[in-house]
């Protein structure tokens, strides 16, 4: 069925080329029933092709590291596991509101596009540079760990190269897999990393449970005042996504679902973590490696699981440079420059760039919690909680009630000295 005028505008999505649309901007011509869709609606994606792509996002790399977590923060990192998931979807829930406003009808219309949009809206003098570095600082830091991930998963498996090397083959492998142009077509990659991860959470879980009458609930400590900030940050680490949340809702069939599918998408990440990082700790809580399938006995066993991961992991690589691509293009470098190169050239010549700057991290700092503490603390602080908080008291302070405001203070004031003191710490730790 036709949207009508109203419909439209209010749903309106820009795309990387377009300029957001003028209040009083009239539609002069209505949509037929019975028109083709174009090019760009039929790559957009339907709400679980969403869910699919958000999931072997959130499911990736952070995941592994889950048990580890738990004995270094202790029942509180059992609590933060718990309580972080609703805090990241209030949050992921109120940056896309900041991408609408209202027009002089009461009318909702995308007048943003990322969060570059909303800094300069925010803080027009530094706040689009500023928020531009963190975030692909954050995207790539992220794509650098699915390389981290990779590497150990493989080296554990055959050590006959090093752990940089194995990085290094993980790099140029994945290569080919992110000459996608749409996010809908990753969604099917993500598909197969989400099904390959399934099956590797299956067969460890199924051994924790075989191994459940040697569980012990003293495993998991009160409180460790070392590694609780560091715990934190890894958790945070585990649930964000928020980098490429406003891409990912421009890139729905019905952007009104966001919420939903949001929503869906943190209640069945939250139950997998929550299941997978208690019995990982009961398990092997004598024995944890910081990639918790590294604890398995070796043997068949522990190469089946390392292999699904592996697979799961060079799959998840792809939704994570086309994030970083799509910042760059939205946000980093204008139409005007990119004009100026050959498309063909542009195309793979940013995709191979990319992957060459995630492998630097990689290399560079090959300790895998540590750097999901450090990413965690240093930026996905800031845009989890501290910027979407942000961005909503400045775009949205008339329309909220007093308790919003109070809440958006608490996160940021939650993010600041969390990141403060995880920073500190890891960075030590790293050092």
């Amino acid at each position: 069925m036709a949207k009508s005028i109203l419909e439209e505008k209010a749903y309106h999505l820009l795309s990387s080329k377009e300029e957001a649309p003028s209040y009083t901007e009239e539609k002069t011509e209505a949509i037929s029933i019975d028109e083709e869709p174009t090019e760009e609606e039929a790559n957009k994606s339907t709400m679980w092709q969403t869910v699919c792509n958000l999931v072997s996002d959130l499911e990736g790399t952070g995941l592994l590291g889950l048990p580890y977590v738990l004995k270094e923060g202790g029942w509180l990192a059992v609590v933060m596991l718990t309580v972080v998931p609703f805090m990241c979807f209030y949050t992921g829930k109120i940056l896309i509101e900041c991408l609408y406003d209202k027009n002089n009808k009461d009318e909702k219309v995308r007048i943003r596009r990322n969060y570059r949009d909303m800094a300069e809206a925010s803080s027009p003098k530094y706040g689009g540079i500023i928020v531009v570095a963190i975030q692909v600082v954050e995207l790539t830091l992220l794509a650098s760990l699915y390389l981290v991930l990779c590497g150990h998963l493989i080296h554990a498996m055959v050590p006959v190269l090093s752990l940089n090397a194995w990085m290094l083959i993980s790099a140029v492998v994945g290569l080919p897999s992110i000459f996608f142009k749409h996010l809908s077509q990753v969604a099917w990659i993500s598909l197969i990393s989400l099904i390959a991860l399934t099956i590797a959470i299956i067969i460890v879980l199924g051994y924790g449970f075989s191994q459940s009458l040697q569980w012990d609930i003293r495993a998991i400590a009160l409180w460790d005042i070392k590694g609780a900030p560091i715990s934190l940050a890894i958790i945070t680490f585990s649930y964000i996504c928020h980098p490429c949340l406003p891409a990912i809702e421009a890139s729905m069939k019905d952007p009104t679902k966001y919420n939903a599918m949001l929503g869906i998408t943190y209640a069945f990440v939250f139950m997998i973590k929550i299941v997978f990082s208690v019995m990982g700790l009961f398990t092997f809580s004598t024995n944890i490696n910081e990639v918790i399938t590294n604890s398995l006995p070796k043997g068949k066993l522990h190469i089946l699981v390392n292999s699904f991961l592996i697979i799961n992991v060079l799959f998840s690589y792809p939704f994570r440079v086309m994030t970083i691509i799509h910042c760059v293009e939205d946000s980093v470098v204008p139409e005007s420059c990119r004009s100026k190169f050959n498309d063909i050239l542009w195309f793979v010549g940013i995709r191979v760039l990319i992957n060459f700057i995630t492998l630097l991290p990689a290399i560079m700092v090959p300790h895998f919690a540590l750097m999901m503490s450090c990413v965690g603390s240093l930026t996905g602080m800031s845009v989890v909680f501290v910027l979407p908080c942000f961005f909503h008291l400045r775009l949205k302070s008339g329309e909220l009630e007093w308790y919003q405001k109070g809440l958006d203070y608490f996160l940021i004031g939650f993010g600041v000295i969390v990141a403060i003191i995880g920073l500190i710490l890891s960075g030590r730790a790293l050092i």
